[in-house]
């Protein structure tokens, strides 16, 4: 859900403006609403007075990006971000962290991530609910089949939590499981990702290989 506060260009290098937009971030969080426009503007005015930059301002933004995923906002936050930054505080550090591992698909390394910031995350309305989501999207145009216990370690899901979660799956996204020897198998929806495709290759002839039979041509002639 977008929020609707509205950024006009001058407002973009106000820092009078800067209270109102950082009081905003906090009630995206609240309201588990988003606004790239808004939150992108407190990272330039903090680039622009750095003695003015709120660390859990920042680590909130960037939270806040993560869930977005697979769309790219947080790596047009994290650009706007001076690397001096990202590593001088500790819970910005730990973000982006937390970022970089589940923009790499290390998903164990992500959640284990989770718990050194798990008193930041528990405050942020539907962050675990979103990066479930990335989670199985990155799978699905990956794979075309996971193992029931693999699904669980991507997802940091077990029980009747998972049951749960895979019967709302099958019911809403086309997901079905599949008993195997084995063990339990999901099967997930095919994509354009799945497809196979026809590879056009073109083979390079040297012209040391031809030039035998361009000899017995020319003197034919």
């Amino acid at each position: 859900m977008p929020n609707t506060l509205i950024i006009s260009g001058a407002d973009r290098y106000s820092p009078e403006k800067l209270p109102l937009l950082e009081q905003n971030v906090d009630e995206q969080v609240t309201n588990r609403t988003w606004n790239l426009d808004a939150n992108v503007t407190v990272l330039r005015l903090y680039q622009f007075s750095p003695a003015s930059v709120k660390p859990q301002i920042v680590a909130k933004i960037l939270i806040k990006a993560i869930m977005q995923a697979p769309n790219q906002d947080y790596k047009c936050c994290i650009t706007l971000l001076p690397e001096r930054l990202q590593q001088a505080d500790e819970t910005i550090y730990k973000v982006v962290q937390l970022a970089n591992a589940l923009e790499t698909s290390r998903f164990a390394d992500f959640w284990n991530a989770t718990n050194t910031c798990r008193d930041l995350l528990m405050n942020i309305p539907g962050f675990y609910e979103a990066v479930r989501g990335f989670i199985a999207h990155t799978l699905v145009n990956t794979y075309g089949r996971v193992t029931k216990r693999t699904l669980a370690d991507c997802l940091k899901l077990d029980g009747a939590t998972l049951d749960q979660y895979l019967s709302d799956k099958c019911r809403s996204a086309g997901w079905s499981i599949v008993s195997t020897p084995a063990g339990d198998v999901v099967a997930l929806p095919r994509n354009d990702d799945h497809k196979a495709v026809v590879k056009r290759t073109q083979e390079l002839i040297r012209f040391e290989q031809v030039a035998p039979m361009l000899k017995t041509l020319t003197v034919g002639s």
